[in-house]
């Protein structure tokens, strides 16, 4: 047992340098994502990010693509709140926020909480979790007319993720912990698949996969026609890990925001902005969540009318992903860490390994 826990966090370690290693590639031969309104990453030589230190009333940000910060902006919500601080956040939107941030380009990144003890191995930068925003929304699908009533019963077959890592990460706990299966990037009990996003559900309504570890605004097609049914009653990871594991936390979270541990130690200040900011944001999407759906369609892959209301349904019926506030207390720090020790029984870390470093703000 000990040995399978060894080499099932040997490959994880692997794919996520893997994938470090390619996103760097592609930075350096001019790959990359589009830079946000208020600034780009590659703005000038970039020190490594556990030399970036004083941040001098700048933060820079890269994240995924999101709605709330485009609402943020455009709303001219952020620019406001920078000119009252005299705090400036030069956003870098990507889809390569792990190559980004270990490349140092970045002070601050949106990534999940249970992939920072491999983030920190990979790139040696002490890391410090200091804000939440999403939990883990992704659900497991099937075809509709299938037999598969649970991740056991899919032993064997073919699983599609958007990632080695992330999302695959939790549902490996899953396996290993209802089943008893090894579910991973190399090997395992199962046949993963990592594919692009946008492809996943189609992958598994076309018979090329049998599941997916699939998003409900990237399934929107599949799941609201009947095609594809999500099992566990729809319930989100982050759901069955309240439920079942989690004593009732609301996590794990697919989006908290970290930097480098020195990074925070030194610019307070702008830690508690970049908080205080997001934290308008999440107030802005409990008052204007359908606006915002409506404007940035594309960031819930919903392309017609019909595709927004499946959206909002799916926030009001199954789960909002979205955090009440940005600000973690230790009770809630308390219930995310509870993922660790999971992940060393089910043997995605060492058993001797460091959970990761939590600080927490207060409201300003």
């Amino acid at each position: 047992m000990h040995t399978s826990r060894r080499r099932r966090r040997q490959r994880l370690l692997g794919s996520l340098a893997f994938f470090l290693i390619m996103a760097l590639v592609a930075a350096a031969c001019g790959g990359g994502g589009d830079e946000g309104e208020s600034g780009g990453a590659d703005e000038g030589e970039a020190a490594p990010a556990e030399a970036a230190v004083d941040a001098d009333g700048v933060i820079r940000m890269v994240l995924a693509p999101d709605p709330v910060w485009d609402w943020l902006s455009d709303q001219g919500i952020r620019e406001e709140m920078e000119q009252e601080a005299g705090i400036q956040i030069l956003a870098s939107p990507t889809w390569d926020e792990f190559g980004v941030y270990a490349g140092g380009h970045a002070d601050v990144v949106s990534a999940a909480a249970y992939e920072v003890p491999e983030l920190e191995e990979a790139t040696g930068i002490p890391t410090t979790v200091f804000g939440k925003y999403n939990s883990d929304r992704s659900t497991l699908g099937v075809r509709a007319d299938s037999d598969y009533q649970d991740l056991c019963d899919l032993e064997g077959q073919t699983i599609v993720s958007l990632s080695a890592v992330s999302i695959t990460i939790m549902w490996g706990v899953y396996a290993q912990q209802m089943c008893g299966l090894d579910l991973s990037a190399e090997g395992g009990d199962f046949d993963l698949v990592v594919t692009d996003i946008q492809n996943m559900a189609g992958l598994v309504e076309q018979g090329d996969a049998e599941a997916c570890l699939c998003l409900p605004d990237f399934s929107i097609q599949q799941y609201s026609s009947g095609a594809l049914r999500p099992l566990y009653d729809g319930r989100s990871a982050a759901e069955i890990f309240a439920d079942d594991f989690g004593d009732g936390h609301d996590g794990p979270q697919t989006n908290v925001f970290l930097a480098p541990t020195a990074w925070i130690e030194q610019n307070p200040e702008e830690a508690q902005f970049l908080l205080a900011v997001w934290e308008r944001g999440l107030q802005e999407w409990q008052e204007h969540r359908d606006e915002i759906i409506d404007a940035y369609p594309q960031h819930f892959a919903a392309e017609t009318d019909e595709d927004k209301q499946f959206i909002k349904d799916w926030l009001d019926n199954n789960y909002d992903w979205f955090e009440d506030s940005v600000y973690m207390d230790e009770e809630w720090v308390e219930g995310e860490t509870q993922i660790f020790n999971l992940m060393k029984e089910a043997g995605f870390l060492a058993e001797d390994a460091e959970e990761p470093n939590f600080e927490v703000f207060e409201p300003q």
